[in-house]
């Protein structure tokens, strides 16, 4: 709920009860205002948002605000390039555009359920991420020009051929997010191999 519609709920809900205690009960003026002021700061903490990222309060995370802007700005820049993927005319543009975005759409989806790696991919979000989402902005931007000039053409190409670079970066980022997992599985079929093979099952 935003900052504005929850202090506008507040007020009104803490005018109401002034105005039930004040003019239809005829309770004392000042009582009716402290109470009306006791209401209104009590809801306006009561309807603040409960965030939560993998069911952890946002609020009891270390640095649990800057946590959830990074992910805020992701979303962002997700929708940006998923509204710019349903623009892009060129089919092999839309294809890398579309790879882009479900690499994306799975890093942010792991990062949600795994918030303690959260800070391992500020570059993925501050860099990777928004350098997507501002290169397709800009090549659907060129696109719906109609220009046919040289200079055009070239910033299409060039942009064009950034995609799959970027692609590549995205998976880079995320194998380097889920090391841990990968060395666990690894170490788990080591173990299973040792086991098979003590037991004479080769």
């Amino acid at each position: 709920m935003k900052e504005t519609v929850r202090m506008l709920l507040a007020a009104v809900l803490a005018a109401a009860v002034f105005l039930i205690l004040f003019l239809l009960l005829r309770w004392h003026l000042i009582v009716c205002i402290l109470i009306c002021v006791g209401v209104y700061f009590g809801l306006f903490l009561l309807l603040k948002p409960n965030r939560r990222i993998a069911g952890i309060n946002v609020e009891s995370l270390p640095d649990g605000e800057e946590i959830q802007k990074l992910l805020d700005d992701a979303q962002a820049d997700l929708s940006a390039i998923k509204k710019a993927m349903n623009i892009v005319s060129a089919t092999s543009v839309r294809k890398d555009v579309e790879e882009l975005y479900g690499t994306g759409m799975r890093i942010y989806a792991y990062l949600e359920e795994n918030p303690g790696k959260i800070k391992l991919a500020r570059r993925f979000f501050t860099y990777y991420l928004d350098t997507a989402a501002k290169l397709v902005e800009r090549y659907v931007d060129f696109q719906n020009t109609g220009l046919r000039s040289e200079e055009v053409k070239d910033i299409l190409r060039k942009t064009a051929e950034a995609l799959p670079v970027l692609s590549r970066a995205f998976e880079r980022q995320f194998t380097n997010l889920m090391q841990g997992e990968l060395m666990d599985v690894e170490a788990d079929i080591d173990l299973l191999k040792s086991t098979l093979e003590m037991e004479g099952g080769k």
